[in-house]
């Protein structure tokens, strides 16, 4: 609910700019590695919420601005039994192997994105090609439990300890972003865009009680269509009126990636080998905007 709440202040907030997209998104979630039971990739349906603004001009001259402020959700992703590497069976005793229960994970968060830029080339707000600066915060977190229809009887009774968990991701995102459209017609525009970009940040985990330092990469892709449906300048004297009433349709990828992450939330003391820890989104969205 605080995610939301935050979002809801940004789209409160947003109604007062002079442009603005809201965009509701469906797609998959998939992560992967970093935490006990994850050695594959499991993903689920994912749905997203989001305030974007693709261009914006700051008055007449070549320099813009553009956002995206999301609301993301997943469903269950289930991690299904799996054997784990040894874990310490006493003092006297070798390590002994471990068979993981199924797990369940789920994934919401929070991702804002700026991008402050030049365009390189530009004929009109419809076509044109610039570069930029995105600056950025990722805040997601993912919950983890025993799966209610686990088989206990093929798992360690160590397993047992496992309570339900929630593992915070903060990161902070500084990178390059390129961005384009070119138009059609009047009302048909194509757009792209891309970002690669490093991040760092913490990873807290609530049931084993640590917090610990995390770098990576951020990589965001995204492309679509765009109807103008309404597209006129009316002169009032002291100033133009430019209304734009518009639609879009797009595709957007997106993947964060923590380098060499290792949590043991079995209280188990299982060991494993470190691994990147993985997160992608594949969303399709639909849009619509204004603009003055």
């Amino acid at each position: 609910m605080k995610y939301l709440s935050k979002l809801s202040l940004i789209a409160f907030l947003s109604i007062y700019a002079n442009a603005t997209e809201v965009q509701y998104g469906t797609g998959t979630f998939e992560i992967k590695g970093g935490f006990v039971g994850l050695d594959k990739s499991i993903d689920a349906q994912l749905n997203t919420y989001s305030i974007v603004e693709q261009h914006k001009s700051f008055f007449d001259s070549t320099w813009f601005y553009k956002y995206n402020f999301s609301f993301y959700k997943s469903k269950d992703m289930l991690q299904t039994q799996t054997t784990l590497d040894t874990y310490s069976n006493g003092f006297f005793n070798p390590p002994t192997s471990l068979v993981s229960p199924s797990i369940d994970y789920s994934v919401q968060g929070i991702d804002l994105n700026i991008v402050l830029g030049k365009d390189l080339y530009r004929k009109n707000e419809n076509d044109y090609l610039g570069i930029g600066l995105m600056l950025g915060i990722s805040l997601p977190y993912v919950n983890s439990q025993k799966d209610d229809d686990n088989d206990d009887s093929s798992s360690d009774n160590t397993m047992d300890t496992m309570l339900d968990s929630k593992t915070e991701i903060s990161t902070y995102k500084i990178g390059p972003s390129i961005t384009y459209r070119s138009n059609f017609n009047k009302y048909l525009s194509f757009y792209a865009s891309g970002t690669y970009a490093y991040h760092n940040g913490t990873l807290k985990n609530d049931y084993i009680n640590t917090k610990i330092k995390v770098n990576g990469i951020f990589q965001e892709y995204d492309l679509g269509f765009r109807f103008q449906a309404v597209s006129f300048n009316k002169d009032l004297g002291w100033f133009t009126l430019s209304p734009r009433l518009y639609a879009t349709l797009g595709y957007r990828y997106t993947s964060w990636t923590l380098k060499d992450i290792n949590l043991d939330i079995t209280g188990a003391d299982v060991t494993f080998d470190q691994m990147d820890f993985e997160m992608k989104s594949k969303i399709t969205y639909f849009g619509v905007g204004y603009s003055f």
